[in-house]
């Protein structure tokens, strides 16, 4: 799918989600000439629940640490984009609309957007830094 956004249309994955953990959040997000940097304190979870969370990601890499609920051995490391899932793939799981609860290990994600949740990020620090 492709999801406008102010550079232009981007495709991205379309995820859905009840809550989302993060564990040792740092984010940045270009601004004019400088990249803008918000991390959470070092060992925090932040959390993202309320309401139905949708998240648009251009890409998402990460160690799967568990499938349900179940962990896994940290050995498969996964890169998701709208390049790397077919879209045959795509989109037969989100008609049949199944829910599946994974868990990843040093996760990357660019996110082209998101609607819904209330981010909690505990000891927030911001600053910035040339781009």
């Amino acid at each position: 799918m492709t999801v406008d956004t102010a550079t232009g249309p981007r495709r991205v994955l379309k995820f859905s989600a009840a809550a989302v953990e993060i564990r040792d959040l740092k984010m940045a997000v270009p601004v004019g000439p400088q990249i803008q940097h918000i991390d959470g304190a070092p060992g925090s979870t932040s959390t993202l629940r309320g309401g139905d969370i949708t998240m648009y990601v251009e890409s998402l890499t990460g160690t799967l640490a568990g499938v349900q609920g179940l962990p896994t051995p940290p050995v498969l490391r996964v890169h998701l984009t709208p390049d790397t899932v077919p879209e045959w793939l795509y989109d037969t799981i989100g008609n049949l609309g199944l829910k599946l609860r994974l868990g990843l290990n040093d996760a990357d994600i660019d996110q082209a957007g998101q609607t819904g949740g209330q981010l909690l990020i505990p000891g927030i620090h911001g600053y910035g830094t040339p781009r």
